[in-house]
């Protein structure tokens, strides 16, 4: 049975279809797939070819408007959208990510990241649909059912972040004409667990069960400069003026698919100087003073000089999971139970808020780009209630 076809404006009187001018449309019934198709000629394209791209709804309005939605970007000269399924898309995405981290333009842990974001959740939810018809409401389904799936929303913003990477690259090229991923509106959460920090005291004990190990250096720094534990990792001799009481943070040690690799800090803020407190100072002296007896005790040319200041015995590196465990041991020691590397960034951001720095300056010396992080994390974990408003009450009022 043949099927109904209808322009626009105008029904066809005859069984077979008339030939349509350039800018009008025609909708008709797929009984097959139970849905309707909408046609539109737009003319010859950049390439010679004639463009006649499909659209396709439950309804005979849905499709009407999609079709209105393309005449609209024609008149005004947008790119029309192309009829291509968003995992095809996706696809040739993740293999140029790819090609870049083989080039080492980009990290294979962002690789590793973004096919996670695309084949665990983008990929089932919306690759089968056509690039042209995707809608903010789509992507907002998406990250509404990873809410409903109980995932984090750093783990949603994760995922949107990526679709969004993903169609800017596809708005440049015109297979989109807004990228629905950046105005979609994130879904309602649960409120982020408090981030746990160490109290002073506990700062204390394990400063003291620290003292003498060979990560004692590594837990000062850390503590006391908030820095990642990738940048601690990688960090350089050279980056250090202990004249001129300095460190330059400059670089980060990654773990990735490939081994350990030396590498860009976190964002461009993360590149800082820092003026070093005296413990720090003390710290690294005796580091240095370690280091070179490790170079003295290791084996006949199994000694690596890498420029790093925690490294193994044979001055190599340190490995993320061999630090980790290093690290639990050196916190159960002092009575703390387990403790991760991490936490000791955020017990520095904590004590010195509680210590009374500005958030602003506490951004500055952890390389965040904004407060937000701290405000959300961070702030009043250390002390019991805020008091800077007594001594000025007090004052004015006795």
């Amino acid at each position: 049975m043949a099927s109904t076809k209808e322009s626009d404006h105008e029904a066809v009187r005859t069984g077979s279809e008339r030939r349509r001018g350039h800018g009008e449309g025609a909708i008709y019934r797929d009984e097959a797939r139970g849905r309707w198709v909408g046609q539109i000629d737009l003319g010859v394209g950049p390439g010679g070819k004639r463009r006649r791209p499909k659209v396709f709804g439950r309804t005979k309005t849905e499709v009407r408007a999609r079709l209105d939605e393309l005449r609209h970007s024609q008149a005004s000269g947008l790119p029309v959208a192309s009829s291509d399924r968003l995992g095809e898309h996706l696809g040739w995405w993740l293999a140029n990510l790819e090609a870049k981290a083989a080039s080492g333009d980009k990290s294979s842990n962002t690789v590793d990241n973004a096919r996670w974001a695309v084949e665990t959740w983008i990929k089932p939810a919306l690759g089968g649909l056509r690039m042209r018809d995707l809608k903010p409401e789509d992507v907002e389904g998406l990250l509404a059912g990873m809410a409903t799936a109980g995932r984090s929303r750093s783990s949603i913003n994760r995922v949107r972040s990526y679709l969004g990477q993903a169609l800017a690259v596809a708005e440049r090229r015109g297979k989109v004409a807004r990228n629905v991923a950046r105005i979609s509106e994130m879904p309602a959460t649960r409120r982020p667990a408090a981030r746990r920090t160490l109290t002073p005291e506990q700062a204390a004990k394990l400063l003291q069960a620290a003292s003498g190990d060979r990560l004692e250096g590594l837990i000062v720094v850390g503590l006391m400069l908030g820095l990642r534990p990738g940048e601690l990792t990688g960090m350089r001799w050279s980056d250090i003026d202990l004249d001129a009481l300095r460190l330059s943070v400059e670089v980060s040690l990654k773990s990735e698919r490939t081994g350990l690799r030396v590498g860009e800090t976190k964002t461009p803020k993360s590149r800082r100087p820092l003026t070093l407190p005296q413990p720090v100072i003390e710290a690294l002296r005796t580091q240095r003073k370690r280091q070179r007896e490790d170079q003295l005790k290791a084996p006949g040319g199994a000694w690596r000089d890498t420029g790093h200041v925690f490294t193994t015995t044979i001055g190599t590196p340190l490995d993320p999971s061999n630090l980790r465990a290093a690290f639990d041991k050196i916190t159960e020691r002092a009575g703390l139970g387990h403790w991760t590397p991490n936490e000791l960034r955020h017990s520095a951001a904590s004590l010195l808020s509680a210590a009374g720095v500005p958030l602003e300056e506490i951004a500055d010396v952890l390389g965040h780009t904004s407060t937000r992080m701290l405000e959300q994390h961070y702030r009043h974990q250390v002390k019991p209630s805020i008091d800077a408003h007594v001594n000025a009450m007090e004052s004015l009022f006795g």
